[in-house]
């Protein structure tokens, strides 16, 4: 403190630089234990089932489903309509799905400033005819806690592979159909 009472610039400073510190640390997807949830094969058993339990709205059929209700393999992809790392993401998607009938995708927006409507019109306007719901909040904070920060990272082109016992968050970066065909074969 200064001799007048109040902080002075290099108490305020040196304030302001460790608030600074703890924000950037949580923005980096560091979890406890030192897992950030990076494509590191997490099955998912660590955080609620919210994700895989509530039921959702297909903004194309206004049908409603679970991911869990759904018959394996799955590939849950996460994303947003204003990222192109994620459109270029759901395109592979596609990709695969035109190859294999025996899988099924999922896209979960997960920018809660994103409505339905935008989606079906991100979906309708770039040929995606696979199950796409808005992910209510329990939804984004289970997938949080059970894959850590990144699954909630749209350029991060978050995908997971949900098999008959387990769930895995595939590794970042947009994976090609042959990609995502291989990490099915773990199933």
């Amino acid at each position: 403190m200064t001799e007048r009472g109040g902080y002075g610039r290099r108490e305020l400073l040196a304030a302001a630089g460790l608030a600074g510190t703890g924000l950037l640390a949580g923005c980096t997807g560091a979890l406890p234990g030192g897992s950030d949830g990076n494509g590191d094969g997490s099955d998912g058993s660590s955080g609620g089932a919210a994700w895989r339990t509530t039921e959702l709205t297909d903004v194309l059929t206004d049908e409603t489903f679970t991911v869990g209700g759904l018959e394996p393999p799955v590939l849950v992809e996460t994303f947003a309509v204003w990222c192109p790392t994620c459109t270029r993401q759901q395109g592979e998607v596609g990709a695969l799905l035109d190859r294999r009938e025996d899988v099924t995708a999922v896209s979960l927006n997960v920018d809660p400033n994103e409505d339905a409507d935008t989606v079906r019109d991100h979906a309708e306007t770039e040929g995606f005819d696979w199950p796409a719901a808005v992910a209510p909040p329990a939804v984004t904070t289970s997938l949080k806690d059970a894959f850590g920060n990144t699954v909630l990272n749209p350029p991060s082109a978050p995908v997971v592979r949900v098999c008959a016992g387990s769930a895995t968050l595939l590794e970042t970066g947009v994976k090609s159909a042959d990609d995502l065909a291989a990490s099915l074969g773990e199933c």
